[in-house]
């Protein structure tokens, strides 16, 4: 589930203030306790909202292969080949066919 940044963020201040608003004893002057729990809040609703990203390929690497084994090359014009392992189209003369390979492993 997704969750956006100012959703997320007006749930951590809507429960710190909740909190913050609360009665407590006489004897209690201290709102050390809210403040503490509005905190753990926001870096909780901040934690959620930074998961909910999706990971950047170009750091981390792209997904892992597939646990099957390898695709068999595919031909979706004729003329046109294929190969999921390399994730290019080529023609039969071994250039790469970029539109192809746009259009069937596009970049994100």
């Amino acid at each position: 589930m997704k969750f956006s940044r100012l959703r997320v963020f007006s749930i951590a201040a809507l429960t710190a203030i909740t909190l913050a608003a609360q009665t407590v004893p006489s004897s209690a002057h201290s709102n050390g306790a809210a403040i503490a729990a509005g905190i753990i809040g926001l870096a909780l609703g901040a934690a959620v909202a930074d998961s909910a990203h999706s990971r950047d390929a170009n750091i981390y690497g792209g997904p892992p292969p597939a646990a099957y084994g390898q695709a068999m090359p595919f031909s979706p014009s004729v003329g046109v080949t294929c190969y999921p392992s390399r994730r290019q189209c080529l023609v039969n003369n071994g250039v790469i066919a970029w539109n192809w390979t746009d259009r069937i492993y596009p970049q994100y």
